[in-house]
């Protein structure tokens, strides 16, 4: 029976109206969560877009490179100069603009692929190659006054550039009889420490290039490092389980640390008296030098895959190091293992001794099973910024299939904001070296270097400017810096 528009309809109970409620909530959570998906496959096909686009582009340069080359045009900008006027003219425009035709692309698009890069759409490229070494180059490390790059190999030989003006080889340092395995700098930059798989670690004069001692070690030397406040001793870590600490002015056997694990990298800390050692159990462990004993230790992840490399972001008193009286420990400490992750660790309020926590997992480069370092910039001559985002985790190029928190999307108004970060670059068993751009809260790959034709072993970053090393088993060194023509500031969002 019809209702009549006068007659009135019985009030509906309270349980029909938590129930329609309910319901109704229901199926706006499925809306959203369609949506989302929906989201997450545009993003994806974006992804793939871009890598398609970011080859073409890398294909386009290589192509620019060659007209260049054959149009008789010099192209030889400086690994330190950054020129904010330089723009193309002439015959190399109308080179450009055909090679663009050719591959079927438009100009415009080339200039707003990145902010960083209104060039070719990337942050950094490649300013020069130092050759000379005869084997995979496993170790690079500049000077702590950045005038030096020192470089060790499988050839058994560390060579010495100068990459502050000629950017070419000054010394070739001979005396192993094995592969080097690291190399570190005194503060002064006067005195280069190598240690080798030939069971020895060896001091050089940099000034006339002759070795100054020999030290044997117990087992095939991992790692080498300075002291932070007295540059007479030095420590190594062995395949035999050992950290040592030796001081060059005494005589006899060095002081020795027994690990249960072969040691693999070390830091020492800037207190002169705690040395952190990652080794081939997982295992990130701090050491009291004075008392022999561990203090704290940590299982980088449950896997107990062994940790290759410990970065720590430097300061710029590193440079001049006693020209400010600065002690404080870096913030921020980033571990390789051979599970193909590069976790980044909060070190909290009191470095060494205070707990750390993981902030950030990154993904995208290739380290299992192979022995790939990373290296910090934190300099001011490349400010960098990133934009901060809800996220329901901290893996960059994380898994796929992670399911969002709808709370992220129902609750959180908050709009995203920019925070300070720091460049963080790691080699890869693949032949790039990858650039991260780490803040408190997120990060994000930032660029893949192109360059390299096999795996490359170890990055260093310059002390105090944007320049950065690669070293690979290709036998080659390649130095890196901002790109040409790039913005005041690096914003990404």
């Amino acid at each position: 029976m019809d209702v009549l528009p006068n007659q009135r309809q019985p009030p509906s109970s309270s349980k029909s109206s938590s129930l329609g409620a309910g319901v109704n909530r229901d199926q706006q959570v499925e809306k959203l969560l369609k949506e989302v998906k929906q989201l997450k496959q545009k993003v994806d096909v974006l992804d793939k877009e871009n890598i398609a686009l970011k080859k073409s582009i890398y294909d386009l340069s290589a192509r620019y490179a060659a007209s260049i080359s054959q149009g008789g045009l010099s192209y030889r900008p400086g690994p330190f100069v950054i020129d904010n006027e330089v723009v193309t003219t002439g015959k190399a425009q109308e080179m450009i603009t055909k090679a663009v035709k050719e591959a079927g692309g438009d100009m415009e698009p080339f200039h707003s692929v990145y902010p960083h890069d209104n060039r070719d759409g990337k942050p950094f490229q490649m300013r020069y190659e130092l050759k000379g070494h005869t084997g995979a180059v496993y170790t690079v490390e500049f000077s702590p006054n950045g005038a030096l790059l020192a470089s060790g190999s499988f050839d058994k030989t560390v060579r010495i550039w100068d990459t502050a003006s000629a950017q070419k080889e000054t010394l070739c340092l001979k005396g192993h009889t094995l592969n080097l395995s690291d190399l570190a700098w005194t503060p002064d930059s006067s005195m280069l420490l190598s240690g080798a798989y030939d069971e020895t670690c060896k001091t050089w004069d940099v000034d006339s290039g002759k070795l100054s001692s020999s030290y044997d070690t117990e087992g095939l030397v991992q790692c080498v490092s300075w002291d932070f406040v007295d540059s007479s001793i030095f420590y190594y870590g062995t395949s035999r389980k050992v950290l040592a600490m030796v001081d060059i002015r005494a005589e006899g056997n060095a002081s020795v640390i027994r690990n249960d694990a072969m040691i693999n990298t070390l830091y020492a800390s800037r207190d002169g008296v705690h040395v952190i050692t990652g080794d081939a159990q997982g295992m990130l462990k701090v050491w009291d030098i004075r008392s022999k004993e561990c203090i704290s230790s940590k299982l980088n992840d449950p896997s107990k895959m062994p940790i290759t490399h410990i970065s720590v972001g430097r300061r710029s008193t590193d440079a001049s190091r006693r020209a400010i009286d600065d002690y404080d420990e870096p913030r921020y400490m980033a571990l390789n293992s051979y599970d193909n992750l590069l976790r980044v660790y909060d070190r909290g309020m009191d470095p060494p001794k205070s707990d750390l926590r993981l902030v950030h997992s990154l993904k995208g480069f290739k380290n299992k099973n192979w022995p790939i370092k990373s290296s910090f910039y934190c300099g001011s001559g490349y400010n960098s910024s990133i934009l901060s985002k809800p996220s329901t985790t901290n893996d960059v190029y994380g898994d796929s299939d992670l399911t969002p928190n709808l709370g992220d999307y129902l609750f959180d108004s908050h709009e995203p904001k920019e925070e300070k970060s720091v460049i963080l670059a790691t080699g890869s068993a693949d032949p790039y070296a990858y650039l991260y751009n780490v803040g408190e809260d997120s990060a994000e790959l930032m660029q893949r270097l192109e360059g390299h034709t096999d795996r490359v072993y170890a990055v260093n970053f310059h002390p105090t400017e944007p320049i950065l090393a690669s070293c690979s088993a290709d036998f080659t060194v390649k130095v890196w810096g901002p790109s040409l023509n790039r913005g005041k500031k690096k914003t990404l969002s």
